[in-house]
């Protein structure tokens, strides 16, 4: 049979004080999968990507969510993979989700499309809850809806697509720095006080609306997080006057990707964008530390097959 090709873009997990509950999938970067019918079992032929990766099928996202995709369709069919990775591993950028929803969709479009997109879903979410140790879907809904979403629920699965804003620019920044996701879940608070969570509760609903109502001037009120980001922000060199530099730059906030090293700043100006980038490396690169950068707006189509 002939290759598919499917890209699922990257994803911002948590957007701020949304801790495991909002997503959104960003524009431009992403994974690129090629995917083929074979006659049994899941095979990965080639992997590119700027980190080592494992072939073995048992230890991969793609093919894990695949496997699952066809366990619940009851098929014993096989298919065959070559993954080109877009983003890298550990970069706070849904890389490990973004492959496993590709995964997911390319077995599903192989295999008669016949599960939905929320079934996809939790196929790529327990693939990802495979290798990373943990059930969450604020990486994986968004990279299969486009959009921004929200996961009410992991168990069972509950996810909604909010919807996206137009006007909202990302402003994203990678520092060459490692933060592994386990070390960042591992030093959050076990309490924190009620004033707290009610702070971040608000915002996290007003960001649900802003998107909902495609609403830029919501989006830049709730951008705050008192509970996750001042601990995180601490495995982040710089992290501080980054967010300084950014904010006088004219960023209407800044906040951590996912569990980071990653942060993105937000504007509703394209030509304030580049100045607030130019910021934001300069202010790592005074740290001693060298970044990547780009500038995007928010996917609305999340996983899909393109077409040559």
């Amino acid at each position: 049979m002939n290759w598919i090709r499917i890209f699922s873009p990257a994803t911002i997990g948590n957007i701020g004080p949304g801790f495991d509950v909002l997503g959104m999938a960003v524009r431009g970067p992403g994974d690129t999968v090629f995917a083929r019918r074979i006659r049994s079992g899941i095979r990965i032929s080639e992997i590119q990507s700027p980190s080592p990766l494992p072939k073995d099928p048992r230890k991969n996202t793609a093919s894990l969510a695949a496997s699952n995709v066809l366990k619940q369709l009851r098929l014993r069919g096989g298919i065959e993979f070559r993954i080109h990775k877009g983003l890298p591993s550990g970069s706070g950028l849904g890389s490990s989700a973004a492959s496993a929803a590709a995964g997911a969709f390319a077995a599903n479009w192989l295999y008669g499309r016949d599960l939905s997109v929320e079934q996809l879903i939790l196929a790529a979410t327990q693939a990802e809850a495979k290798v990373s140790g943990g059930f969450f879907a604020d990486n994986t809904a968004p990279a299969l809806l486009g959009g921004a979403t929200l996961t009410r629920c992991c168990e069972p699965l509950d996810v909604t697509r909010i919807g996206v804003i137009r006007r909202l620019r990302l402003v994203l920044v990678t520092p060459e720095v490692t933060v592994l996701t386990r070390d960042a879940r591992e030093m959050l608070p076990a309490m924190v006080p009620l004033t707290s969570f009610v702070f971040n509760m608000a915002n996290t609903a007003l960001i649900t609306a802003a998107f909902a109502k495609n609403d830029y001037s919501l989006f830049a009120r709730s951008l705050n997080d008192v509970i996750v980001e001042p601990v995180r922000s601490r495995l982040i060199p710089g992290f501080d006057q980054v967010k300084k530099n950014a904010l006088k730059a004219g960023a209407d906030g800044m906040a951590i990707s996912g569990s980071g090293p990653t942060v993105f700043a937000i504007t509703d100006d394209p030509r304030k964008a580049r100045v607030i980038e130019q910021q934001m490396v300069r202010s790592f690169h005074a740290q001693g530390v060298a970044s990547q950068s780009w500038i995007a707006t928010v996917d609305p189509h999340g996983t899909r097959v393109i077409e040559d």
